[in-house]
């Protein structure tokens, strides 16, 4: 079984070769060659020109002749040497024989049309498996199969364009197209990939390949799932090592595989929770929706780098502006006070009647009634207030004419404003001058309010944390002895072999012992601190209070003798065939703020931590923060920060605070015993921890393991 640093060493070395292909695949093509079926009708040749009107053209189809004035060669062996991509489109079991063609005939680059791979289901999947095997052997590189003809497709900027340009990848054509479509919003794109079903090159290489391209300022992703998250972290790594946004649509956030969890961390690292944590340590931005994907690239694309969060709303309507400046709140997306000066200016511009401040309402009819001039000097006044960084204007087509001029005055100043401005258009209706003169103006577009503030949002946080962005290390202290020989064996360890594990961690627990009749328990309560937890000793029962075999406040002897019968009764009542230790007794630790931390195998990220809300409520409550490993204390820090209990750490009604630093030991520390113990540990749970002001100390531990080769 490959570990995850296996897989991100193998992973460099396949992403230096991908670089290396796609910028030559992505060089201006001298021939092409689609093989399949002969199409000599004019929509066929106003294909064909879409590469280039110098780049020449041939068909592969055993039928040979001409189509019109395009040839066709019986077979890619005949095909002239200027030929250097090939797209196919063939019935699917003809696909790895053309693959092995195009190698033999030094054509490397191959797209694949065809469909009928592992989409249809498992005798795909073998063929797909022999299209992979074609590509390797002949050292063709291949996108698809089961895509579309617009990887080389030239997008047209628009004139009054300013900004970056975007870089597309998306796993389906049709929910790809409507977003190349924002070129009608004024998006720019260097182009758009779409990857099908990544017999060879995939997603991450695209983003890779964008990451490293200069002529691409901000990576968009519609993804379903990721074929290698090894080669995924690495290209996320590259495009934060020059601060190139990456906005990803990441679809299919069921909780695979969490039902068949043993562990309370199993349930609640769920898939979703594992790609949102992989998401924040490499500060890519999520989306919801495919126009929310567009809007948010285009905005990052448009305004410049290091641009503040501080916004001036702008608008024709007093009403309108009081509902947005609330919905940008909850956004946290401030509207600052603006200066005396620029407020005295603004009353010198505007009616009378109107109210000035932030946001602005400029009162309607003023737009229609004031000469040009003035309605642009208001925007010039606005653009040089020392408080605020991005202008947002309203508009709406229902406003008809007054929009209009409205838009027109941003298309009049926006080339030479020294703010970005940003512009909500709230309506369906864009066969308008307005709309055109917005895009025309060159300034991003969003359609609604609530999807601009959330964009902004997104952009601030992360214009604030893109300096932070550091490589995190997966070394890790090896394992002792004691804790090999505890990870020897399939399934739930015994309270020795957890003891065993945890202390070679220098994971802080409570004081125990196994003990196995009641008069040793008697015997035994006193070495405890005279209070102690019983629980019983089972590795065939996993959750010990949900079957009621743990007791509290243990405080004599007689009491202690008790329980333990009582326990084991209990145990032989609840699972008569469960192999029964003893009985635990432990410590019992004050009253503190109760955590989960735990560490689980997700089957794609490889091992992963979480911390939450611990005890009995751990899955009610599902207050919890997950991250693939390896994680630095930094990213502690931030998980537990994220916590809706995070609060009670600081101390609540007069309680002590807790000791925060204690916890994010404790948590760095299981995170490195994962990293060590790599897949062998399936999933392991400590919880509760209890903080107290003095220390964090794990009070139960439940540990699944396997064998490993």
């Amino acid at each position: 079984m490959q570990t995850m640093p296996q897989a991100i060493r193998h992973a460099h070395d396949e992403l230096d070769l991908s670089l290396a292909d796609l910028q030559r695949m992505f060089r201006k093509k001298t021939g092409i060659a689609y093989v399949g079926r002969v199409d000599a009708s004019p929509q066929a040749h106003s294909w064909f020109r879409r590469f280039g009107e110098d780049v020449r053209f041939c068909y592969v189809n055993p039928r040979g002749g001409e189509a019109g004035s395009v040839p066709v060669f019986t077979s890619m062996a005949e095909v002239p040497d200027y030929i250097d991509l090939a797209v196919v489109k063939v019935a699917p079991a003809i696909v790895p024989q053309v693959i092995a063609d195009c190698g033999r005939r030094g054509v490397r680059d191959v797209i694949v049309f065809s469909s009928g791979f592992s989409e249809v289901g498992a005798e795909g999947a073998a063929l797909e498996a022999k299209v992979a095997e074609a590509a390797r052997e002949h050292g063709v590189r291949v996108i698809g199969p089961n895509t579309n003809d617009n990887t080389f497709e030239q997008f047209p900027v628009p004139e009054h364009h300013r900004g970056g340009l975007i870089g597309l990848v998306t796993q389906s054509g049709f929910n790809g197209r409507p977003i190349v479509e924002g070129v009608a919003m004024g998006a720019a794109f260097r182009r758009w990939v779409t990857v099908g079903n990544e017999v060879d090159l995939e997603v991450a290489d695209f983003i890779n390949y964008f990451a490293h391209d200069p002529q691409t300022s901000v990576i968009a992703a519609y993804v379903e799932g990721f074929k290698s998250i090894a080669k995924l972290r690495l290209a996320l790594e590259a495009a934060n090592a020059i601060k190139k946004p990456v906005v990803m649509l990441k679809m299919g956030s069921t909780e695979r595989g969490a039902r068949m969890a043993a562990s309370h961390t199993g349930h609640l690292a769920g898939a979703d929770a594992v790609i949102n944590g992989l998401f924040k340590q490499y500060g890519v931005i999520r989306v919801r929706d495919l126009d929310e994907l567009l809007e948010t690239a285009n905005l990052l694309a448009k305004l410049p780098a290091g641009a503040g969060p501080n916004c001036a709303l702008y608008s024709v309507s007093g009403g309108s502006t009081t509902l947005m400046a609330e919905l940008a709140d909850s956004y946290g997306v401030s509207f600052p006070e603006m200066s005396l000066a620029t407020i005295e200016k603004l009353y010198t511009y505007l009616p009378n009647y109107v109210t000035v401040s932030n946001p602005i309402d400029n009162g309607g009819g003023f737009v229609i009634a004031a000469p040009q001039q003035q309605r642009i000097e208001v925007l010039e006044t606005i653009a040089a207030d020392p408080n605020v960084d991005v202008i947002v204007v309203g508009l709406t087509a229902a406003l008809g004419l007054l929009s209009d001029s409205f838009a027109a005055d941003v298309l009049a100043f926006a080339p030479r404003s020294p703010k970005p401005i940003v512009a909500v258009w709230g309506s369906v209706l864009t066969d308008s001058p307005g709309y055109r003169d917005l895009v025309k103006s060159g300034v991003p577009i969003f359609r609604s309010f609530r999807k601009c503030f959330r964009a902004m949002r997104a952009r601030a946080d992360y214009e604030a944390a893109k300096g932070a962005f550091r490589r995190r290390s997966w070394q890790a202290t090896p394992l002792s002895v004691a804790q090999q020989i505890a990870l020897r064996q399939n399934g739930l360890l015994d309270s020795g072999q957890s003891a065993d594990l945890l202390a070679g961690a220098g994971i802080d627990r409570a004081q125990e012992c196994l003990v196995t009749s009641p008069t040793e328990a008697a015997d035994r309560l006193a070495d405890l601190g005279g209070r102690v937890v019983m629980k019983l000793a089972s590795p065939d029962i996993a959750h010990k209070s949900d079957a009621g075999l743990v007791e509290l406040g243990i405080t004599d002897d007689t009491m202690a003798a008790s329980v333990f019968d009582m326990l084991v009764a209990k145990a032989k009542a609840h699972a008569p065939d469960a192999r029964i230790e003893g009985v635990l007794m432990q410590e019992q630790i004050g009253s503190g703020v109760e955590m989960i931390v735990g560490l689980t195998q997700d089957p794609d990220l490889g091992p992963t931590i979480t911390v939450g809300a611990g005890g009995i409520y751990a899955e009610i409550l599902k207050d919890a923060a997950t991250r693939p490993l390896p994680v630095d204390r930094d990213d502690i820090r931030e998980m537990i920060a994220s916590l809706r209990l995070s609060p009670l750490l600081e101390g609540a009604r007069g309680a002590a605070p807790s000791n925060k630093e204690a916890l994010v030991d404790l948590v760095f520390r299981t995170a490195q015993l994962g990293l060590a113990a790599g897949p062998r540990i399936v999933e392991l749970d400590l919880n509760p921890v209890i903080v107290l002001p003095t220390r964090a100390v794990a009070v139960d531990a439940l540990v699944v393991s396997r064998t490993i080769d």
